[in-house]
């Protein structure tokens, strides 16, 4: 199972890993983040987060105070990659009033790989963004429609990828 974090909820887990090495009590979102991310290991599960993300823990990563954390976190994640077809769904659901952003993370959740491109798609994008959430229910039948009739035009692997699950980290189970 594949899981895309929007940064958000990287930042929560990352948060979270802080607030541990200090002796602090994690607030509740981090301590959902942080259970996802303690599933790594114990599940069948693989965690992705996107390009930009990664470019910010990098940077992060440089500072002495947060490095070790950091590349714990780096160590049970993968970066997700666009793959072809990326930028086309994007535009789609920008179509059906997403943000730039949030069409991003759901385009690279369907049309997103790993670094040897062995695989297509997230069954999962983990966020704590309600509203986008909200919005992807309320046309998500549209949506699927809209991915089908594409995925008909495009030839394999990108015709087999996903339309994922939007959930809060705590929905999410395998």
């Amino acid at each position: 199972m594949r899981c895309l974090l929007d940064k958000v909820t990287a930042r929560h887990t990352v948060q979270g890993l802080l607030r541990l090495a200090e002796n602090r009590n994690p607030s509740v979102e981090e301590m959902f983040a942080l259970d996802l991310l303690s599933r790594v290991g114990a599940e069948d599960i693989r965690l992705f987060i996107t390009p930009p993300t990664f470019n910010i823990l990098q940077k992060l990563a440089a500072m002495p105070n947060y490095s070790e954390l950091i590349h714990i976190f780096l160590n049970q994640t993968e970066l997700a990659l666009p793959s072809r077809y990326f930028k086309r769904w994007s535009r789609r659901l920008r179509e059906f009033g997403f943000t730039r952003e949030d069409s991003a993370i759901l385009a690279l959740a369907s049309f997103g790989t790993d670094k040897q491109g062995t695989v297509m798609g997230m069954g999962f994008v983990a966020t704590f963004d309600q509203p986008m959430m909200n919005h992807w229910l309320s046309e998500e039948k549209l949506i699927r429609k809209r991915f089908s009739e594409m995925k008909k035009e495009i030839p394999a692997p990108y015709c087999n990828a996903p339309l994922p699950q939007v959930l809060r980290p705590e929905q999410i189970n395998v």
